[in-house]
């Protein structure tokens, strides 16, 4: 029994390996329940080898205690308050994706209705990893006048989708336009 308390020490990091599989709400069962199943079926010697835990061998008898958990929760299968609280979850994370996606095509519309210097360097400064300095060296254009026009585009957007960004970020996601 000496051998399970060695294993037990490493408690924390076995509830964490576990919530790495996707588990947070029984982690702490899962483990537990690894505990009872060590000591009924396990030599120690095959988790304990020269005075250390077989880290390996844990990883994969607490994932299959996760695999039979799941697989027992579906055939126990039913709607739980909380399964309605990760559906929710997930189309207000598909409503913020759309939400995000129609912000940036607005940005690219109002970005390829703009003058074509501008929208060229307001691209170029976007798209690549280029700095002001390097574009200027590129392009023989002065580096306060890249700048000066950066700034510019930045201010156009700005002005013109705040009120979308801040809806976005207060996840009024329905009033984006």
């Amino acid at each position: 029994m000496e051998w399970l308390n060695i294993v037990a020490k490493e408690h924390k990091e076995w509830v964490k390996l576990v919530k790495s599989f996707g588990e947070d709400f029984f982690a702490e069962d899962i483990v537990q329940e690894s505990y009872l199943r060590l000591h009924k079926y396990c030599k120690p010697e095959n988790i304990i080898q020269d005075g250390k835990i077989n880290k390996g061998f844990m990883y994969f008898v607490l994932r299959n205690l996760y695999l039979l958990h799941i697989k027992s929760e579906k055939k126990n299968a039913m709607v739980t308050i909380s399964d309605l609280g990760v559906l929710k979850d997930e189309s207000i994370n598909q409503f913020k994706e759309e939400s995000y996606n129609l912000l940036l095509d607005n940005i690219q519309k109002e970005v390829d209705s703009w003058h074509w210097y501008d929208k060229h360097l307001f691209t170029i400064y976007k798209d690549t990893d280029l700095s002001i300095r390097d574009i200027a060296k590129e392009t023989t254009i002065s580096s306060s006048s890249i700048f000066n026009t950066l700034k510019n585009c930045k201010n156009k957007i700005k002005t013109k989708f705040e009120e979308d960004f801040e809806d976005f970020k207060n996840e009024d996601y329905e009033l984006i336009k």
